[in-house]
């Protein structure tokens, strides 16, 4: 459970990645009023749509024949973001909306489209719910729309009710998410690479109720998302990282992955390019090595210029030599489809 500072944390972190966000409370306790606040504060707009008040077609478009065939017509409120230049979408009461809306949602979601339009890029998706047992005509999320959510559960604590009254809800708690940059990206992708490679089973754990399947679950889907939002958030920042994790991921797969990342203590990507054989200690295990290697490569990847792919290679080669020549082989395959224009393997 998050305090309300940490929620607004991981709900602007998720914002920059691109990740669509899930806010659970019970009744009242204000989710509507912080994605109001959150909104004006950036000063940019808030529609709010109840999925209980509304049909699929307001999700997916209102089939409507023109001269050159039939068009999905989008509803107001995604024309409205549109014309704003983007800003928040509140799915509100997410867990009143029958199996049949929320299956219209999915695009909305994780895609931003809404009919035969394209929302902004850059738009915040935030949605509300209560606990299925304490909304009114409840139903559990399905499978594929709980998924696409990162799912952040908080409780304002006295004090934080408190502020909100003083200021009538729009001074929300700033927000300790942080701007990212390439070597960040690849020592997050380097852990989570690494924790897959040693525990395969965690990719995909498809859970056997609907109660689990409705929460936070790892997927491909989740742990790329994971990738893109946790290069937001601050190393020393737990109580964000902690949520991201277990709202994207849940907490099974979660406490696993947060204990193997803090074990594993992985070096910077750029250190070990730059001291391929001092950085690190490639006579350590097969996964760690793996994990190094892969941030390595990421890191290469997302600078995209020919001198870090060609450093890259430094990395490897210490590996091969140091007793891991299938492991490196295994990058050296990664590294080399993403091979720049014109550059060549060094010797």
């Amino acid at each position: 459970m998050a305090d309300l500072a940490t929620a607004v944390t991981v709900l602007d972190a998720n914002g920059r990645a691109g990740v669509p966000s899930l806010l659970i409370s019970g009744p009242g306790m204000g989710k509507s009023s912080l994605v109001r606040g959150l909104a004006a504060a950036d000063g940019v707009l808030c529609k709010t749509v109840l999925g209980s008040l509304r049909e699929p077609s307001d999700f997916a478009g209102l089939p409507v024949v023109r001269e050159n065939g039939v068009t999905l017509e989008a509803p107001a409120w995604a024309k409205e973001l549109v014309a704003g230049g983007g800003g928040y979408l509140f799915l509100d009461e997410l867990t009143t909306s029958p199996p049949a809306v929320q299956a219209a949602m999915l695009a909305v979601a994780l895609d931003l489209t809404v009919g035969d339009v394209q929302l902004p890029k850059g738009t915040r998706v935030i949605a509300g719910a209560n606990p299925p047992d304490c909304a009114a005509g409840g139903y559990e999320l399905e499978a594929p729309l709980a998924n696409r959510f990162c799912h952040v559960e908080f409780t304002p604590s006295v004090d934080e009710w408190l502020d909100g009254m003083a200021t009538g809800w729009g001074a929300p708690p700033a927000s300790r998410a942080v701007a990212t940059d390439e070597q960040r990206v690849a020592l997050v992708r380097s852990s989570i690479t690494g924790f897959v490679q040693r525990n395969p089973d965690a990719l995909d754990a498809f859970g056997s109720s609907a109660a689990k399947t409705g929460g936070a679950w790892p997927s491909r889907r989740t742990w790329s998302m994971l990738a893109a939002v946790l290069p937001h958030l601050r190393e020393d920042d737990n109580a964000a990282i902690n949520t991201a994790v277990f709202g994207l991921i849940g907490e099974g797969a979660g406490v696993e992955f947060l204990e193997w990342r803090r074990s594993a203590d992985l070096p910077d990507p750029v250190a070990v390019v730059e001291n391929p054989d001092s950085a690190f200690d490639w006579q350590s295990r097969p996964d760690l090595v793996w994990a190094v290697l892969s941030g390595v490569t990421a890191w290469a990847v997302g600078r995209g210029t020919v001198e870090a792919w060609r450093s890259a290679w430094g990395p490897l080669i210490a590996a091969a030599e140091a007793g891991a020549p299938d492991v490196a082989g295994a990058a050296a395959r990664t590294l080399a489809k993403a091979r720049p224009a014109k550059a060549t393997v060094p010797a």
